[in-house]
C-alpha cells in the first residue's frame, strides 16, 4: 500500500468524506483518517435540516447554504447511481409558525429580511399553514414556509458519499488517529499514526471538535458544544416538514421512515458525551411546544453528540498563515455543518487545485483568530 497521496484528510465526518469524494472525481489521490468510525461523531448525532438561509453581515453563510442545497439536489442522483443507496434527502419544506399575534409581528420582521436577501420564503395564514403541515397546531396564526428547505440524514449521506469516494479510488482509514503533522522546514508534508508516516502535497483538517488538537503548534479555538436529541415513533398526524415555532428553542424534522427528530440541547461539557435527565426534559418541552401532536409518541432512541464550536459560530475554511504551504483548515462549523458541507467541500477542492474557490473565504479564514 502506499504511503504517498496528492491529498490526506483528516476527519472522517460529512465534510472530510464529501471533500474526498469531490477530489477523488479530479483524479486525486486521497487518504481519510479518523480517529474512529467514520461518520460517528457530529454526523451522526446530526438532526440534517439542509437549506440556503440568510443571516445579517455573514455573506458565506448564505453562499454556502445555498450551494449546498443545490449540491445535495445533485449528490442525491449522483451518489445512488455509484452506490445504489439514497441518503435520506426529502421534505417538503421549514415551517416557521406562530400561535399568537406578537409571534406573527416577528415572523412579518424575519421574512422581509429573508426575502430581501433572495431566499424563496413566504408567509402563510394559519389556515394556509395548517393545510400545508396538518401537523401543526390548531392555534396556528402565521406561518413562515422556507419552500427549499429539506431534511437530510446526516448518518446515511456521511456513509454513502464516503463509498462513492472508495468506489472513485480513495484510501479509508478509520480507527487510524492522526498524532502530528509531519514538517518539511516550515511546510507541512504528511501525517504521523501510531505505527505509519504517510506523505501528501496538502493535508486537510476537518477533524471537528478535535481539530484543533492535532498540532500543537497549528492551533484554532474550536471547542466541543454538546447537543442531545431523541427520535419519536411516527406519529398520527404524520410530518412533511421541518418545524420551528416563532421566537422558541427547538425543532421537529421528519424522516423517510416517518420518525420524527427532536433537538437540540446545548451545553459547554468539553469532550465527555452523557445523556442527562435534563437534557430529556428540555426535549419533552420542545416536543409539547412546537408539535403537542407528538407528545404521546414512543422515544425510539436519544443521543449526544458534539458540535464544533468557534467563538463567532463561522468555521475556519483555508491556509493556515503560520506556515509555508500544505496545510488546509476546514473546521468550527458549529451547529451548521450539514448545511454548508458540500459547498465547504467545493471549495476545498478549488483550493487544492489552486483555482479561484466557488465561494470568498475571506470572512472564514484562519487570520481572524490570529
Amino acid at each position: 500500500m502506499s504511503h504517498t497521496f496528492d491529498v490526506i484528510i483528516i476527519g472522517g465526518g460529512a465534510i472530510g468524506c464529501t471533500t474526498a469524494y469531490f477530489l477523488t472525481e479530479q483524479g486525486l489521490r486521497v487518504a481519510l483518517f479518523d480517529k474512529g468510525k467514520l461518520a460517528h461523531e457530529a454526523s451522526w448525532a446530526s438532526a440534517g435540516m439542509i437549506g440556503p438561509a440568510a443571516a445579517p453581515g455573514i455573506p458565506w453563510y448564505q453562499e454556502t447554504t445555498t450551494l449546498s442545497k443545490q449540491l445535495y439536489d445533485e449528490l442525491d442522483h449522483r451518489l445512488y447511481d455509484i452506490t445504489g443507496r439514497k441518503i435520506g434527502y426529502g421534505g417538503h419544506g421549514m415551517l416557521t409558525f406562530a400561535s399568537n399575534e406578537q409571534e406573527a409581528h416577528a415572523l412579518r420582521r424575519e421574512i422581509a429580511h429573508q426575502q430581501s436577501s433572495g431566499i424563496s420564503a413566504e408567509l402563510l395564514t394559519g389556515q394556509e399553514a395548517q393545510k400545508q403541515e396538518p401537523a401543526l397546531p390548531p392555534e396556528t396564526v402565521a406561518a413562515i414556509w422556507l419552500k427549499d428547505n429539506r431534511y437530510l440524514d446526516a448518518r446515511t449521506f456521511t456513509e454513502v458519499v464516503a463509498q462513492a469516494a472508495l468506489h472513485q479510488g480513495a484510501q479509508l482509514f478509520p480507527g487510524h488517529p492522526i498524532i502530528g503533522l509531519i514538517r518539511d522546514h516550515n511546510t507541512i508534508i504528511g501525517v504521523q499514526t501510531h505505527t505509519e508516516s504517510y506523505f501528501a502535497k496538502t493535508v486537510i483538517n476537518t477533524a471537528g471538535a478535535w481539530a484543533g488538537q492535532i498540532d500543537p503548534q497549528l492551533t484554532l479555538p474550536i471547542e466541543p458544544l454538546h447537543g442531545q436529541i431523541m427520535s419519536l415513533s411516527p406519529p398520527p398526524c404524520g410530518l412533511r416538514h421541518n418545524v420551528m415555532k416563532a421566537g422558541t428553542w427547538g425543532y421537529a424534522t421528519p424522516r423517510d421512515d416517518g420518525r420524527v427528530l427532536i433537538g437540540a440541547t446545548e451545553d459547554e461539557w468539553g469532550y465527555q458525551k452523557k445523556i442527562t435527565p435534563d437534557g430529556l426534559a428540555l426535549l419533552g418541552a420542545i416536543t409539547r411546544n412546537i408539535l403537542p401532536c407528538l407528545k404521546d409518541c414512543e422515544i425510539r432512541d436519544i443521543w449526544p453528540g458534539l458540535r464544533p464550536a468557534s467563538p463567532d459560530g463561522l468555521p475556519t475554511i483555508g491556509p493556515d498563515p503560520r506556515i509555508d504551504g500544505g496545510y488546509l483548515w476546514a473546521a468550527g462549523h458549529t451547529a451548521s455543518g450539514m448545511m454548508q458541507a458540500p459547498a465547504t467541500a467545493v471549495v476545498l477542492t478549488d483550493l487544492v487545485l489552486e483555482i479561484q474557490p466557488r465561494i470568498n473565504i475571506n470572512q472564514v479564514r484562519v487570520n481572524r483568530f490570529l
